[in-house]
Order: C-alpha cells, then structure tokens, then sequence
C-alpha cells in the first residue's frame, strides 16, 4: 500500500472513530466513550501527519471527553463542548 492511501486510511479510521464518539455522547452511554476514548489515545501516540492545529483539537478532545466521563463539572456544558469541538474536526478529516 502506497503512502497516500495508507494516509487516507488512517484519516478515515479517525473520521470514524470522532464520529462514532459524537453519536455515543448523544446517547449518554458512558461505557462506549470510554472504549472510543481508548482508541483516540492510541492514536494521538502514534506518528502521524496531522496537522498541528488538528492534533490540538483532537488532544483538547480527548481532554474534554474525559471530564464528561468523570462527570466532572456541568455534564450539559462539557457535553456541548465535546459536540463542538467534534463538529470543527470532522470537515478536516474527510478523505
């Protein structure tokens, strides 16, 4: 596999992956976040040609997703901000 099309494999992998962490916040389901939450880890450790100002937004994610998941603070305003957040990413991740 060329480079490019593994680039493009992994920006939908992660497209995915936010999008399915933006449904299950929606759904309050707690349990699912915290795998998702997992898998955006891994991927924010690994070397990737993100551009920085997406890797922020994505680490500010993973930061405010947490809080929502401690249920730390108002769970209605973190829960805002996670949908936000997402909503910024998401148009920089299609293929």
């Amino acid at each position: 596999m060329n480079l490019k099309a593994q680039q493009n494999l992994e920006r939908l992998n992660l497209y995915g992956l936010v999008q399915g962490l933006s449904y299950v916040v929606r759904l309050d389901d707690f349990k699912t976040v915290q795998h998702l939450r997992a898998s955006l880890a891994w991927v924010l450790r690994q070397p990737s040609g993100l551009a920085k100002p997406l890797h922020a937004e994505l680490k500010q994610l993973f930061a405010i997703s947490g809080v929502w998941v401690r249920n730390v603070g108002d769970r209605h305003d973190t829960k805002r901000q996670i949908l936000q957040i997402i909503r910024r990413i998401v148009p920089r991740l299609k293929v």
